[in-house]
């Protein structure tokens, strides 16, 4: 896969962004734990498959810089839908998350395969 060509879709999506509510869903004795995020989807998926990862990113924008940063980050799909954020954070505020829209395989690729947990896009001259 090209990363800076697929840095630059996920880039055209920013707008699709959103911060992401936190839950903490106990299922089967799920301890969902700091900076494991996606252990602990794959893990409430494996407890309950009616929950669905939702592998993306976390999006960065860096006013005055001619860059924006996308980290790995994984989510769940609830049964209703909804998506949300059950990944305990102790960061300073809540960054929004855009849909890898990618299957379980690429994006695995992406992040473990070609090691690529974190992916800077230049804006310059966008």
């Amino acid at each position: 896969m090209d990363i800076e060509k697929y840095a630059g879709s996920l880039f055209s999506r920013v707008n699709d962004a959103k911060i992401l509510v936190r839950e903490t869903i106990n299922i089967g004795g799920l301890v969902a734990a700091p900076n494991m995020c996606h252990h602990n989807v794959s893990e409430l998926h494996l407890q309950d498959n009616d929950y669905i990862p939702v592998r993306g990113w976390l999006y960065f924008d860096l006013p005055g810089l001619d860059f924006v940063k996308f980290v790995a980050h994984s989510a769940i799909r609830k049964p209703n839908g909804k998506i949300v954020d059950i990944t305990p954070s102790n960061a300073s505020k809540d960054y929004p998350f855009l849909d890898g829209n990618l299957s379980e395989e690429e994006y695995a690729n992406i992040v473990e395969g070609m090691g690529c947990g974190e992916i800077v896009y230049s804006t310059k001259g966008t």
